[in-house]
């Protein structure tokens, strides 16, 4: 089951446990809650709740917790988290007791709820406990949304606060912030306490709707493909009023032109959309982004800019130059890079 539909569920029946896999953390907290939501109400209105780090802390102690019966409550939750045993990682300093889970998988107790995280893309369906949690336990998929779904998604989560956005309000949000739930949250709720029950319009949500870095670098990208130099400038201000690190801001320019590079070779292989994330082993959303800018860029001009950022990362990091100059600089080349592409 997606998260998506748990957290829409009334949930009558809690089962003994529950594994959330997958990357989206907004996702995780909102079934977590859920499901914490249930047994308060189905079973013990003041539960004992238990947190352990599995980075930090072993298993077999979360174990002993779980097994243990409360003493100021009838029921009980413990939450394992960063459960790294599950997949394929490189072996951590904290030795886990896997047989010790193993046993109360397979033997849960009755008075208490044993919610298992594991914030990873993939587990390691070959580990023997892997299976017997599968085979035990209530499986929830914490994914991202995939593109198509984003909308609706949003939609959804507007829903909460109170709030019907426009499919133009939907567009400059996710142009802005991307797939990052938690933080369109965040901007759901600054919408929410601004706008109260009125209509939320894209002249006022423009004012209001933060620019997060990783889309910003999307963003310089698109005021240069416009032509306006000026307005990528501006946005490169703004990040330096929200205290970005230049160094960060020019991986991820780079980063998001090597995706634009990457889904033009692509593209004229004949590949679609989603098959270029496979491929490439990027977020669908990423790609749909990249796929929509690329035939502004010749191949030629991509790969110089991929080497002219190459050099200003040696000057930000030997300190030829200064960095917020050096970025500018760089932003320069794009948009000469772009206008040769157009008169090729």
């Amino acid at each position: 089951m997606h998260a998506q539909q748990l957290i829409k569920q009334n949930i009558k029946h809690v089962s003994p446990i529950y594994l959330l896999f997958g990357e989206e953390p907004y996702f995780i907290q909102k079934v977590k809650e859920r499901i914490i939501e249930s047994v308060k109400k189905n079973k013990d209105p003041e539960p004992d709740i238990q947190t352990y780090d599995m980075e930090t802390v072993t298993v077999q102690e979360a174990i002993h917790d779980v097994e243990t019966f409360p003493f100021f409550s009838e029921h009980k939750i413990v939450v394992v988290n960063r459960a790294s045993f599950l997949t394929g990682q490189t072996k951590s300093d904290i030795e886990h007791d896997i047989n010790a889970l193993e046993e109360y998988i397979s033997q849960p107790t009755d008075f208490s709820t044993f919610i298992i995280v594991a914030p990873y893309e993939k587990l390691d369906q070959r580990k023997k406990i892997v299976k017997t949690i599968k085979e035990h336990s209530e499986l929830v998929d914490c994914s991202p949304p995939s593109v198509n779904d984003m909308q609706d998604m949003l939609k959804t989560m507007a829903k909460q606060h109170n709030l019907s956005l426009s499919n133009e309000v939907i567009e400059l949000m996710t142009e802005r912030i991307g797939d990052h739930l938690d933080a369109l949250q965040k901007e759901l709720i600054k919408l929410s306490l601004y706008f109260g029950e009125q209509e939320v319009t894209v002249h006022e949500a423009e004012q209001l709707i933060s620019t997060y870095a990783e889309t910003s670098s999307f963003s310089l990208i698109d005021a240069l493909v416009q032509n306006q130099l000026g307005q990528a400038l501006n946005i490169l201000k703004e990040l330096k009023k929200q205290n970005e690190e230049p160094i960060a801001l020019l991986a991820l320019v780079t980063s998001q032109v090597r995706l634009i590079l990457q889904c033009k070779l692509l593209k004229k292989k004949g590949y679609q959309q989603q098959h270029m994330a496979k491929q490439i082993k990027a977020h669908p959303y990423a790609v749909k982004m990249a796929s929509k800018r690329e035939r502004f860029f010749s191949e030629d001009a991509l790969k110089q800019i991929i080497i002219e950022g190459t050099n200003t990362d040696e000057k930000l990091k030997t300190g030829q130059m200064d960095k917020w100059l050096a970025l500018e600089m760089y932003l320069k080349v794009i948009s000469t890079q772009l206008n040769l592409s157009t008169t090729r």
